[in-house]
């Protein structure tokens, strides 16, 4: 095997090694435990310092879009149940996207709705009370998200 055959293999192979991990970071990491939709946090929202906590304060706030929760086949993500959190006083909003009808209930805030088949839903409540509270699907009692709500919000 010449030098040109083997400048062509590492030329080949790192950009076949690059391809995959941009398809990865850029296509297929909506779905990864840190991505925004499942943690909870919309994109973009991290405080950044100093200067954005002032500008919080004075400009009129507006209400983040909802936390998403996907079920597939009535149960949810294989990477479990969305971890959620929310300070005691916030109004929490849940969208959930299903891929079939399901019914679900908020446990211990006697919330309960059902979700359309492919139709995203928007579950509302207001954080009465601290603790860990589960999104259960009501037939199955699955676990499609987890809500621990925290001391008093400001």
């Amino acid at each position: 095997m010449g030098w040109r055959d083997r400048t062509i293999g590492i030329v080949l192979g790192a950009t076949v090694g690059v391809g995959i991990v941009v398809a990865f970071v850029f296509v297929l990491s909506d779905q990864t435990v840190d991505a925004p939709s499942l943690s909870g946090v919309p994109a973009g929202t991290a405080p950044r310092g100093l200067a954005s906590d002032r500008s919080r304060r004075s400009a009129p706030r507006k209400q983040p879009p909802p936390a998403t929760v996907r079920v597939i086949g009535g149960a949810p993500l294989a990477s479990g149940p969305v971890e959620l959190h929310f300070r005691e006083g916030a109004q929490v909003r849940l969208r959930v996207v299903s891929d079939s009808t399901v019914a679900l209930t908020v446990t211990g805030y006697g919330v309960s709705t059902t979700v359309p088949a492919g139709e995203p839903t928007t579950i509302g409540f207001r954080a009465t009370r601290e603790g860990t509270f589960g999104l259960i699907a009501a037939e199955s009692h699955i676990d499609m998200a987890r809500i621990t709500v925290g001391g008093p919000s400001r």
